[in-house]
């Protein structure tokens, strides 16, 4: 791939392991602590709808690629923050086995 195509700029967050003065776990993100950004290719790749609750609410699925130089810090318990959008990794791949770049699947979280 040409760098040409990482054009957006996107933060990698994860959830920390903290708890609060309760002894309940923490729900805030933060920024990977190595990096405060990373330049990325972020294309659509799918939007679909399903009923939860019964069949009572429409709920909008939308999943997104997004291409990034390769890391090896990303697990899919961190998200991507993308022009305010929050996006979920649910799966990483090295599409060519270079470790050059990686690919990773993203759901958008529907606030």
């Amino acid at each position: 791939m040409r760098i040409g195509p990482l054009r957006h700029r996107v933060t990698i967050q994860q959830m920390p392991g903290t708890q609060d003065t309760a002894g309940e776990p923490t729900k805030t993100w933060s920024n990977i602590a190595s990096i405060a950004s990373v330049w990325a290719d972020v294309r659509p790749a799918s939007a679909s709808e399903r009923f939860v609750g019964g069949g009572e609410q429409q709920q909008a699925i939308v999943t997104h690629n997004v291409t990034i130089r390769y890391r090896s810090d990303l697990n899919n318990r961190m998200r991507i923050v993308w022009n305010s959008i929050n996006l979920d990794i649910e799966g990483i791949t090295d599409p060519s086995g270079k470790r050059e770049y990686l690919t990773l699947q993203c759901r958008e979280v529907q606030s």
